[in-house]
């Protein structure tokens, strides 16, 4: 029997290729999610694919229904988008004002990483990749600047990715990525708040 951070690690490990998948367009709004077949292609007991798809659902999605079962959510609406954009971009402020404050120079270079990481994604034109690390790196400062918002934040954000197809522009992804991490390293608040604003829309 797995200890319980082993679990917890596999289980969150399940939940970042499921939800990579549904970044990308592998499932469909409102397919089923089957327990079984996903244990089979992870090649482990239903249990820690149980737990990962809970935290999915938890996060918005994936929508349990009762006698149905798990499924992937509907589509934002264009007015509900508008909504939890807004919502992203106050928390994520929040966050990176706190993190432009306390950033060591160690969460500097993991940044610029982060950011070389997206750069290779646009270059290869691979949009899971891309989806992927745009996520990544606005994940890294919400999660060091608290822990207990980025699972709320991460639902926000993949709900908007869902609807969204403007992460083809992979140019502009890098150019607006750039000056978000560039303000971030001159501990810029004000300009760093502006192109995050200029990138989450």
């Amino acid at each position: 029997m797995k200890s319980f951070p082993q679990r917890q690690a596999y289980r969150e490990s399940i939940s970042n290729i499921i939800r990579r998948d549904l970044i990308s367009g592998k499932f469909k709004c409102d397919e089923p999610i089957r327990e079984q077949k996903l244990a089979t292609r992870f090649g482990t007991s239903r249990g820690p694919v149980r737990d990962a798809l809970m935290q999915l659902t938890q996060e918005g999605i994936l929508q349990y229904q009762p006698n149905k079962g798990v499924r992937v959510n509907s589509l934002l609406t264009d007015e509900e988008r508008d909504v939890v954009v807004a919502m992203r971009l106050e928390l994520e402020k929040y966050c990176l004002n706190k993190f432009i404050l306390l950033a060591s120079e160690e969460d500097f270079e993991n940044i610029s990483l982060l950011l070389e990481r997206l750069k290779s994604a646009c270059e290869v034109a691979s949009l899971p990749e891309v989806a992927e690390n745009d996520l990544a790196l606005h994940r890294y400062w919400v999660a060091q600047a608290s822990p207990h918002l980025e699972s709320t934040w991460i639902g926000l954000s993949v709900r908007m990715i869902m609807k969204y197809s403007r992460l083809e522009n992979y140019a502009q992804s890098i150019a607006e990525h750039s000056r978000i991490v560039n303000a971030i390293l001159e501990r810029d608040v004000e300009k760093a708040f502006f192109y995050l604003g200029e990138n989450i829309l």
